[in-house]
């Protein structure tokens, strides 16, 4: 399972705990919250492969058959700014955008596997666009009906037919 921006480990560390058979990989920018992850990983007692590495140029040759990631969802202009550098690069797309996290899930995950993204409702439609351009299909989208702020979408390769 490959986290795409995974910040502090908290997903990684959750799923870890759940699954404990599963190999898992996480990869950030940001050096200090590898830092973090791997921290909060041996805090927990687990074997959690963290990497400080850009999604834009990431690829593992094996692939992975889960990718999740919450990605930074506010585009540059929109919102307000957190005095925080960490957190606006994580939540903006300073960084990446939309674009490179749907490459670099094209990149990473194995033919007819699943990845899930947390992205808000009103960046449906370019989600669709970006993911059509790599042959990618949200397969369903699930709601999160207590702040309405974002959805779960997920996402599978298209089947080719011969």
């Amino acid at each position: 399972m490959l986290d795409l921006g995974c910040g502090s480990g908290i997903v990684a560390v959750m799923l870890a705990l759940q699954r404990p058979q599963w190999q898992i990989v996480g990869i950030d920018i940001q050096a200090p919250l590898i830092d973090l992850a791997r921290k909060n990983a041996r805090l927990n007692s687990l074997d959690i492969k963290f990497l400080c590495a850009d999604l834009k140029d990431y690829h593992d040759a094996e692939g992975f058959d889960l990718i999740v990631s919450n990605p930074p969802w506010l585009t540059k202009d929109s919102g307000r700014s957190s005095p925080s550098a960490s957190k606006e690069q994580s939540r903006r797309e300073i960084s990446c955008d939309m674009h490179d996290v749907i490459a670099c899930l094209s990149r990473n995950l194995k033919a007819g596997k699943d990845a899930l993204l947390l992205y808000p409702p009103q960046r449906f439609e370019q989600l669709k666009a970006e993911c059509a351009q790599y042959l990618l299909d949200i397969k369903a989208t699930l709601f999160c009906a207590e702040t309405q702020k974002h959805n779960i979408y997920h996402i599978k390769p298209l089947r080719m037919t011969p």
